[in-house]
């Protein structure tokens, strides 16, 4: 029994100890989290401020083009009758390196130059005059127009006679209307009254001037009787047409017989068939005279001295002939290629007895001694990019560890956009390469920016607060606690570098990487 209880008092000892202890290590741990955890970490990269030589780059793939690249054409299609070049010959300016067949361009210059000479003969005859056979021509061509003019005046006469007559049945007509039916003095007795007094002065007034041009049937005489006639015979018309209205109106509707009101919608149509002959004839001597007056006109005109108009005419017809002469050269010269500059043949398309395309690449004319590279750019980096800047390259044909140099020459400010990604064109010289060939592929490394012997921390050293940039900087390099301190930056390098203006000096470890 006492060693029981001995020993019952021995474990409960032992236990308080042991869970006095894990309290302790508890306490030690929750400390250590909330007052040591800002100093002080287990798991950590870290690095050291130092100077470095910085560069900042930007990288693009390029071509190799020549600086004479051209696709060579001919400017209209055919049968390719010559080829006398072949690739890798070296050609000079102008050279005839393809030709179509020409047999209807030559046909077409046949006849442009066969008419330059008619109107050279043209202009000659112009300066010599009119002979007497061609004036007797015009005199012939003056005398028929005036017969054929003088021939419709009398027809006119005889048109205007007829409406005259047509004038006068409305006039009697009228008269009978009034007298059987129309003598009251109503409304409508009045208008149908002064309509026939309307009547019967037009009558008088288209009597007068066909007199006249019965007697002398000349043209100002025949126009005359022609205006009256046509005005009269309109009022006429709206006369017998009112005179017609009265017939159906009130007591008259059934007191005027339907055979009267039948005579006066025939006198109407006499009265329009008139208005239409008389309007067709005054366009007939129209005519005939415009004809008489140009065959006068030219008769004129043979017989006068040749006008200086006609002979500048005369002088630009033989430009225009000229013109075409020089437009059928130019078709000739299109069914062939001259070399436009002096370089190498380096692809021969076309061959002979196949029909050519307009426009369609024939040959290629490169010059193999003048080249650059060509790339494209993305807008992430173009606003880095400026002419002068200087260039290293590589080829993929020469093998990475050839390097050659050359100088940015030219920045497109045009964008082109390609599977969606927004590209610049930029383009480089290429200095002292030998074995370069067009097509070939250019890996471009263009220094931006170069600074030597500057303070410099990787990029993931920093850390941005407020707008503000901060380093870890450590104290302790055992224990490996650390503080912040504020840095001011510049350049941006390859490599994930980062330049350091102030703020951290040579040699101070710090943190670049902290295990989460």
């Amino acid at each position: 029994m006492k060693l029981s209880k001995i020993l019952t008092k021995k474990f409960w000892s032992i236990r308080k100890i042991i869970l006095g202890v894990a309290i302790l290590l508890v306490m030690f741990g929750i400390f250590y989290v909330i007052f040591g955890r800002k100093n002080t970490v287990g798991s950590i990269q870290t690095d050291f401020v130092s100077k470095q030589n910085l560069e900042e780059t930007v990288l693009a793939t390029a071509q190799v083009v020549s600086n004479t690249d051209l696709d060579l054409g001919f400017q209209a299609g055919g049968i390719v009758r010559w080829v006398p070049v072949k690739e890798g010959d070296k050609v000079y300016q102008g050279q005839v390196l393809a030709v179509l067949d020409q047999s209807s361009a030559h046909a077409s210059l046949t006849t442009a130059k066969g008419s330059l000479a008619q109107a050279e003969a043209n202009y000659a005859k112009l300066l010599a005059g009119a002979a007497m056979e061609d004036i007797k021509i015009y005199e012939d061509a003056v005398a028929s127009a005036q017969h054929d003019l003088d021939s419709s005046n009398n027809l006119a006469v005889n048109i205007l006679s007829d409406a005259y007559v047509k004038i006068y049945n409305v006039y009697t007509t009228s008269t009978s209307m009034q007298n059987n039916y129309f003598s009251a003095s109503d409304q409508e007795g009045i208008k149908a009254r002064e309509s026939r007094a309307n009547i019967n002065s037009n009558l008088q007034d288209v009597k007068i001037y066909l007199d006249t041009a019965q007697k002398n049937s000349t043209n100002e005489n025949v126009d005359s009787a022609i205006s009256q006639m046509l005005l009269s015979l309109n009022n006429v018309y709206s006369s017998l047409s009112i005179i017609r209205e009265q017939s159906d109106s009130g007591i008259y509707y059934s007191k005027v017989s339907l055979t009267d009101k039948t005579s006066l919608d025939t006198q109407k149509g006499y009265i329009n068939t008139a208005l239409t002959d008389v309007t067709t004839k005054k366009q007939n001597i129209i005519s005939y005279k415009i004809s008489l007056q140009k065959a006068q006109h030219q008769l004129d005109l043979k017989k006068a001295p040749p006008m200086q108009a006609d002979i500048d005419l005369a002088k630009a017809q033989i430009l225009s002939a000229q013109g075409q002469v020089d437009s059928a050269s130019v078709a000739l010269n299109n069914l062939i290629i001259a070399a436009p500059s002096a370089g190498t043949i380096t692809e021969v398309v076309t061959k002979i007895g196949e029909q050519a395309t307009a426009m369609a690449k024939a040959i290629v004319l490169q010059d193999v001694g003048n080249l650059y590279a060509e790339a494209n750019v993305s807008e992430a980096n173009i606003a880095s990019l400026k002419t002068g800047q200087d260039i290293d390259y590589t080829f993929d044909a020469l093998g990475p560890d050839k390097h050659f140099s050359g100088k940015v020459t030219t920045i497109n400010p045009a964008s082109t956009v390609i599977s969606g990604v927004v590209d610049y064109k930029i383009k480089g010289n290429i200095e002292n390469v030998p074995n370069i060939k067009p097509g070939m592929t250019a890996n471009m490394t263009i220094l931006i920016e170069k600074k030597d012997n500057v303070l410099a921390v990787p990029s993931t050293a920093i850390i941005n607060k407020n707008s503000k940039k901060y380093v870890r900087v450590v104290d302790d390099s055992k224990k490996i606690t650390y503080h912040e301190v504020q840095v001011d930056t510049g350049m941006e390098a390859d490599g994930g570098l980062i330049e350091i203006i102030s703020g951290l000096n040579e040699g101070q470890r710090i943190v670049t990487y902290i295990k989460p």
